[in-house]
Formats: structure tokens, C-alpha cells, sequence
């Protein structure tokens, strides 16, 4: 009898023990599928595409350019990642790329194609960055909404951007040794590329190594409780806003020096592929988080599906739809997580 209740108690001691465990080992496997189920995504969608597209899709000239034509979302996209980190939107990306692009190619036709290149890019990305502290300094100094302020600012630098265009594309006397950076290889990579992976690992290390990084995600996760900790919040909003514009900008040094044209009403299409890859992005490698590793995962994701759905012969209507759909599974994925790590607190 009383091994019977020994052995009882036992069990009912063990039980109340194990049940953590397997809850714990349960939410450890979610929380692996969360981190590596876009990952897994894409491979699945590659696998899926070189089955449907025999000889087509998996060839090196296919891939390379699936990459080269997600150069510029990806700098816009990297250079996003710090507001939205902080906890606040900038909706003139679009705006500022447009201008960005305007001013580079009028800087060389204004001189007849004399303007030295270094000069020329270096004012266009001072454009660039000032469009962002004017982003900055509204939304901190006068307290006003950010998306509000951003969708006007990006409204207007593109109205600027058609008022010194005239409307018109602005293709003359664009001189060939800048079109070859954009058009250029290093060891047989195109430039854009190279770009990109440079800007990646900088916003990485930023991001993930530095205190300041420590202090941007702080300040979007709460502003006002990193405020009263001693984080200099409005700094890091101004820091945010500037290095969106610088982004936005160098995106379209890239846009232009590939091209060869400046066209006044580009930006408005790198706007929705940036934001789907970003939220896209903070659902996987670290959820809950924006970050680098994810976001390329995320516009790899979006490049991968729209290429492997062309050469199925889609319309071209689905690219749209295809961007806006992804941007929205984000948003619902994050929001889902949000409440099952309420549910489990």
C-alpha cells in the first residue's frame, strides 16, 4: 500500500515536471520553425520553379539576373530598415529616389556632361540626406506624425523632381564613365551587386554589433521608456530619417547610372517591394525583429516568386498583386506571433 502511493506520488510529482519540459521543447520547435520557415520557403520555391522550368529557371544567367534587378530595392530596402527600427515609417522613399535620380542626371546635362562624376554623386546624395533631415526635423521638432509627414514629403520631392525635369526624361550628356558604374563588373559581378552586399554587411554590423544599433532597436521597441533610460531618441530618429534618405538616394545614383536616363516618376515602384521585403523579412531569422539577413531572405522570396511565375507566363498584373499579398502575410504573421507570445506570457 504504501508503495502504491509512493509509486503515486511519484508520478504525480513527475507529471506536473514534464508537462513544462514538453511545453518547452514544443515552443523551442515553433520558435525554429519561426526563425527558418522563410529560408525553407525558398528553397521549396526553387525547387518548385527549376521542376516547372526545366533548363530555364536554375541557370546562372537566369539567377544573376533575378539579383541584378533586386539591386535597387535593396538599397532602398536596407536603408528602410533603420526607421522602421526605431519604431516609426518613411513613406518618401519613393519620393526621394525619384529626386535623387532627377538631380544626378540634371547635374550632368546642366554642365553638357562636364561635371565630374565623384562631385555629381556626392550632391546627390547631400539631396538625398537633406530630404531626410527635413523628414527628421518635422517629425521630432514639430511632433508630427511620421507617416503622415513622410507621404507629403515624398508627394512633394516628387513634384520637384517633374518641376526640374519639366516632365520629361532627362537623358542628355550623361557621360559613359558614369553609366559604366552601374553597368560595370568586378570579377565578374556586376557593381550593383557588389553594392549590395557591401551595404548589407555595413547595416549588419550597425545593426547587430554596435551600440547604436542596441540604441535604434531600443528606441522602436519603446521610445519613451529608452528615452527615460538615457537614450538620445530624438537622435536616433533624425540618425534614422537621414540614413533612409542616403539610401533612397544611392538607389537611385544606381537607377540612373544603369539606365542612363533619369525619369521623374521612378520611385513610386521601389516603394511596395521595400516594404514587403522588410516586414517580410522581421518574420523570419530573428522574428520580431528587422534585420538584414531576414530582409534578403524576404526580397529573395519576392524576386524568386515573381521570375518563376513569369516564366510560367502570369500576367502582368500578378507582380503587383503578388508584392501587396506578401506585404500583407507579413504584417498578419506578425501580428499572429505578437499574440501567441502574449497567449504563452
Amino acid at each position: 500500500m504504501s508503495e502504491s502511493l509512493s509509486s503515486a506520488t511519484q508520478q504525480a510529482e513527475e507529471v506536473p515536471a514534464a508537462r513544462p519540459a514538453e511545453h518547452r521543447a514544443g515552443r523551442l520547435g515553433l520558435d525554429l520553425l519561426d526563425r527558418w520557415a522563410g529560408p525553407l520557403l525558398l528553397v521549396a520555391m526553387i525547387v518548385a520553379f527549376t521542376i516547372a522550368s526545366p533548363g530555364v529557371f536554375l541557370t546562372s544567367s537566369n539567377l544573376l539576373a533575378v539579383v541584378n534587378n533586386q539591386t535597387i530595392t535593396a538599397v532602398v530596402a536596407l536603408g528602410l530598415l533603420f526607421p522602421l527600427a526605431a519604431g516609426v515609417f518613411d513613406i518618401s522613399i519613393g519620393g526621394v529616389l525619384t529626386l535623387s535620380v532627377i538631380t544626378s542626371a540634371w547635374t550632368f546635362q546642366q554642365t553638357a556632361g562636364s561635371m565630374p562624376v565623384p562631385l555629381a554623386i556626392l550632391i546627390t546624395l547631400a539631396v538625398g540626406s537633406c530630404a531626410g533631415l527635413v523628414n527628421a526635423l518635422l517629425v521630432v521638432r514639430l511632433s508630427i506624425d511620421p507617416f503622415i509627414v513622410t507621404l507629403g514629403s515624398g508627394s512633394i520631392f516628387l513634384g520637384v523632381s517633374q518641376l526640374v525635369a519639366n516632365g520629361q526624361v532627362v537623358s542628355r550628356d550623361i557621360p559613359t564613365s558614369f553609366t559604366d558604374l552601374g553597368r560595370g563588373e568586378l570579377f565578374g559581378i556586376p557593381n550593383p551587386i557588389v553594392l549590395v552586399v557591401v551595404l548589407a554587411l555595413i547595416v549588419f554590423y550597425v545593426l547587430e554589433m554596435t551600440p547604436l544599433g542596441r540604441m535604434i532597436y531600443a528606441t522602436g521597441f519603446g521610445r519613451e521608456q529608452s528615452r527615460l533610460a538615457g537614450v538620445p531618441t530624438n537622435r536616433i530618429l533624425v540618425l534614422a530619417f537621414v540614413v533612409s534618405g542616403f539610401c533612397a538616394s544611392l538607389a537611385g545614383l544606381v537607377y540612373t547610372s544603369r539606365i542612363g536616363t533619369g525619369q521623374p516618376d521612378v520611385g513610386a515602384q521601389y516603394l511596395l517591394p521595400s516594404y514587403a521585403a522588410a516586414f517580410l523579412g522581421s518574420t523570419m531569422i530573428k522574428p520580431g525583429r528587422f534585420n538584414v539577413p531576414g530582409l534578403l531572405v524576404g526580397l529573395a522570396i519576392l524576386a524568386i516568386g515573381i521570375n518563376g511565375l513569369q516564366l510560367q507566363g502570369i500576367p502582368f498584373w500578378v507582380i503587383s498583386t503578388f508584392q501587396g499579398g506578401a506585404l500583407i502575410l507579413a504584417v498578419v504573421l506578425t501580428k499572429l506571433r505578437k499574440l501567441s507570445v502574449r497567449a504563452d506570457g
